[in-house]
């Protein structure tokens, strides 16, 4: 590999073809990367896979590997070729297992700039983790999904893995074996141009045998969560780091091959889709697994309203989480931020509903919903201006909606992609705003026509706060 200068730039939306990668053993990088494989009896698999990495056309000196032993019966070991820098991390029985919690404890061990996770049973050709690491030195943001095939194994030892990945010579190895395709996942990149439509389910593509972020953006995400053995952990995971403003790219060039040809989804997937069902309504707020807004309330509410009660009074605060409970939209919490200084009164008056949240400190974002709306106290919204507002951001494929508060030039209501809005925040030379016009765009609406006004206080008799301005 020769010196190449490389920075990973910021692109729009999903447009990551905008940025070419170097060619493939044409440069040289810079950036580490920590390999973290989750893995439960299953020390055959594992010592093929280990042969793969073992001979990966990535720097020897930036490549580091974790294994982590979801709590086998007998415990894993390093017995065949693997890369120098490679430990076992192994699990205790507590927590339950599953891949979800795997991981996770994968990458908070991790030290490399680029987590690279791939399954234990996953066969990585040569230059595997160099092609998930050139996306991270171009485009900022990436999330990378390897490709991979199925494949039998039986008769195929470790040393005949670390010949193959060496002489990049897979296809003698595995000639007259049937090798079939990912079909679902290739057919849905395909489907959805190479990912690179203004989608709100591009996440669906995010699998975890073979998917690449930065470790920095994967601690922005969460993480992978512990679901257990319940079929929604890699889509779960997809969203939450969409949503973290994760650019999803598909590169068929990290190609690899999954040992053995069964999966749990083709052989019982029906099964598989009704266990995950609830959880997938709960924590993947997108009308593929939720019935939109129907007056339900969810672990991940799809629109996220974040009332900024900075230097604003306690009626003020009452009103505009009155007006947006009061709204159309019911699929959504409401967060007071900050709330460290406000009265018992009106703490009391909202303890009973849990769509209420107080914030001691500031919270600017509305992360994990996919919409984040952020109104300044004392501003009302009619019942149908969030509806209007979402229709925008849908209709103009724009990060931002803003309405104007009428006869004010102060803070503007805002209806945020939080896509858009973690991005945005990431890579805000010249001012927020000026980011998100530029990585997503936004649009304006005039608030008196959806609804957006002053909030009035009024007292009744009983001494009770009520918007006098609300018809």
């Amino acid at each position: 590999m020769r010196p190449s200068a490389l920075s990973p730039v910021p692109v729009p939306r999903q447009d990551w073809p905008s940025r070419k990668p170097p060619e493939l053993g044409s440069w040289t990088p810079t950036m580490s990367v920590t390999v973290v494989l989750p893995a439960k009896d299953c020390q055959d698999e594992l010592d093929r896979t280990l042969a793969a990495l073992s001979e990966q056309s990535y720097p020897d000196q930036l490549l580091d590997v974790v294994v982590v032993d979801d709590n086998s019966s007998e415990p894993l070991r390093l017995q065949a070729a693997h890369p120098a820098n490679t430990r076992i991390l192994r699990l205790d029985d507590g927590g339950g297992h599953g891949s979800g919690r795997a991981r996770h404890a994968g990458a908070q061990a991790a030290e490399g700039d680029i987590i690279v996770f791939l399954d234990a049973d996953i066969m990585a050709t040569r230059t595997h983790v160099e092609a998930h690491a050139r996306w991270h030195h171009t485009v900022a943001d990436a999330v990378v999904l390897g490709w991979k095939k199925f494949v039998d194994v039986d008769g195929i030892g470790p040393a005949d893995v670390r010949t193959a990945t060496r002489d990049d010579s897979f296809d003698q190895l595995l000639a007259g074996r049937k090798i079939t395709r990912h079909v679902w996942v290739e057919d849905f990149i395909d489907e959805a141009d190479q990912l690179t439509k203004f989608a709100d389910d591009t996440f669906i593509a995010v699998v975890g045998a073979s998917v690449s972020t930065t470790r920095e953006l994967y601690a922005e995400s969460g993480g992978f969560a512990t679901f257990g053995l319940r079929g929604i952990v890699d889509t779960e995971f997809g969203y939450r780091i969409f949503t973290a403003g994760g650019v999803i790219v598909p590169e068929p060039a990290a190609q690899s091959y999954h040992q053995g040809r069964k999966r749990n989804l083709s052989v019982r997937g029906d099964d598989i889709k009704r266990e995950r069902s609830g959880l997938a309504a709960n924590h993947l707020p997108i009308s593929l697994f939720r019935p939109s807004n129907v007056g339900r309330m969810w672990a991940v509410p799809s629109v996220h309203a974040v009332v900024d009660a900075h230097e604003a009074s306690p009626e003020q605060v009452q009103l505009s989480v009155d007006n947006i409970l009061a709204s159309g939209w019911t699929d959504l919490v409401v967060t007071i931020s900050p709330s460290a200084d406000l009265p018992k009164w009106l703490r009391d008056y909202f303890a009973a509903d849990a769509r209420v949240r107080l914030a001691e400190q500031p919270v600017t974002t509305g992360f994990p919903s996919p919409l984040s709306f952020i109104v300044p106290a004392g501003v009302a919204v009619e019942s149908n201006t969030l509806q209007a507002m979402v229709d925008a951001v849908e209709q103009h494929a724009v990060g931002v909606v803003r309405a104007t508060v009428p006869g004010e030039a102060g803070p503007t209501v805002e209806l945020w992609a939080t896509r858009a809005l973690h991005r945005a925040r990431r890579h805000d030379e010249g001012g927020l705003d000026a980011a998100a016009r530029r990585l997503f765009g936004e649009h304006w609406l005039d608030g008196g026509e959806v609804g957006v006004r002053r909030a009035v206080v009024d007292v009744t008799k009983q001494g009770m706060l009520v918007d006098a301005g609300r018809q």
